[in-house]
C-alpha cells in the first residue's frame, strides 16, 4: 500500500508544489495525507465519472492534474466532485501548474512528444521554447500536429514565412503570447487562446496552433502513471478510462 503523503512527497521531488502559480490550488485537496491504498487512479480531471470509476475499482486515492477545487467555494452541493469524492472515501491529490512547469512535466513532455529540440525550460510564463528539426509551412505543421496528437479538431492561424522556433504552452496558454513575441518565436502551440491574444499574435506574425486544452495535457497522465508505478511497485496505478474531454465535433456539411 502507498499513502497519499508518500505520493505527495514523490511528486514534490520533481514538481515542487510551492512552485505552483499564486492563483492555483494544489496538493491534497480532499481527504487525508494518511490515506493508504493498494490502488491509485490517475486522470486529468476529477469528474463525477472519474470519481465513480475510482471508487468502483477499489482506489482510495485519486491523482489529477486539474484541481478538484479551483476557486473558493461558498456552498457545496451533493453533486460537486469534491462532495462526491469525500462521500466515496477518496483522497484527491492535485498537481497542476507545478507539474506544467517542471522539468519533464506537461510542457516539457509535449515539447519532446512533438520532436522539438528544447531551447529553454518552462519559466514563469508557463511556456517553453523549442526548435523544429526542419522549417515547416503553417499548414504542414497543422497537419503534423493533427495527425500526431490525434486531434479531432484543431484551429490555427497563418504566417507569412516557414516556422522553425516554436513556443509551447499547455492548457490555457494563450496568455504566453507575450513570451512568444519576446522570444522571437515563429509559432505558439497551446491548448486554449482568447481572441485578443490571437490578434496580438497576428500583429507579430506568429502562427497560433490551438490543439485543445485536453489534448495539450493528456500526455501527462500515462507519464505520471508510469513514474508512480516505478517508484511504488507494491501499488497498482491505473489511468481512468472515463477521463475524456466531452466535446463533439462537426466534421462536415450536414454532419453534427
Amino acid at each position: 500500500m502507498t499513502t497519499a503523503s508518500e505520493l505527495y512527497d514523490f511528486i514534490n521531488s520533481f514538481a515542487p508544489f510551492d512552485s505552483a502559480m499564486d492563483f492555483d490550488n494544489v496538493g491534497i485537496i480532499v481527504g487525508s495525507p494518511e490515506t493508504a491504498s493498494e490502488r491509485v487512479m490517475l486522470a486529468l480531471d476529477a469528474t463525477p465519472a472519474v470519481i465513480r470509476e475510482a471508487a468502483s475499482n477499489g482506489a482510495r486515492i485519486l491523482i489529477t492534474h486539474h484541481p478538484i477545487i479551483f476557486r473558493p467555494l461558498k456552498r457545496l452541493s451533493s453533486d460537486h466532485p469534491a462532495y462526491l469524492a469525500a462521500a466515496a472515501g477518496l483522497t484527491v491529490l492535485c498537481a497542476h501548474t507545478n507539474l506544467d512547469i517542471a522539468a519533464g512535466g506537461v510542457n516539457d513532455l509535449l515539447l519532446r512528444q512533438l520532436g522539438l529540440t528544447p531551447l529553454t525550460a518552462t519559466g514563469d510564463d508557463c511556456c517553453a521554447l523549442g526548435l523544429l528539426p526542419n522549417a515547416q509551412p503553417d499548414q504542414s505543421l497543422a497537419v503534423l500536429l493533427r495527425d500526431f496528437l490525434h486531434c479531432e479538431g484543431l484551429r490555427y492561424t497563418r504566417r507569412n514565412a516557414p516556422i522553425r522556433t516554436v513556443a509551447v504552452a499547455c492548457g490555457a496558454g494563450g496568455s504566453s503570447i507575450g513570451y512568444a513575441i519576446r522570444s522571437h518565436a515563429d509559432a505558439l502551440i497551446t491548448g486554449e487562446i482568447k481572441h485578443h491574444e490571437l490578434l496580438l499574435a497576428e500583429e507579430a506574425d506568429i502562427a497560433v496552433f490551438d490543439i485543445g486544452h485536453f489534448t495539450s495535457e493528456k500526455w501527462i497522465v500515462p507519464h505520471l502513471t508510469q513514474l508512480c508505478a516505478e517508484r511504488f511497485p507494491q501499488t497498482q496505478f491505473q489511468e481512468a478510462v472515463s477521463d475524456e474531454h466531452g466535446y463533439q465535433y462537426c466534421t462536415g456539411k450536414g454532419e453534427a
